[in-house]
């Protein structure tokens, strides 16, 4: 995946067309200062679904329950359950 790097400087002058390319889009943009300083643009809400899912993958039980079940879901080895009595 290759994320588009603009200047700080081109950042601060276009930020309102940055910030609507990052929400409109999903476009994930780097901004550079210089070579060695730079920082990622991304939408608040693919920033959330990043850090739970590291969240989730964190724990090495938890990820192979996960793997299992994403492997049973693609193998259709599914039930449907009534889930009203979990429900507050």
């Amino acid at each position: 995946m290759s994320i588009p790097q603009i200047s700080f400087q081109e950042c601060n002058s276009k930020f309102a067309q940055i910030f609507d390319r990052v929400l409109e889009n999903g476009e994930v943009i780097s901004v550079y200062k210089d070579t060695n300083e730079s920082i990622v643009i991304l939408d608040a809400k693919e920033y959330s679904s990043l850090i739970e899912t590291l969240y989730l993958l964190s724990s090495s039980a938890n990820a192979e329950r996960l793997r299992e079940g994403i492997l049973q879901h693609k193998l259709g080895k599914v039930r449907e359950i009534d889930v009203t009595t979990y429900l507050d």
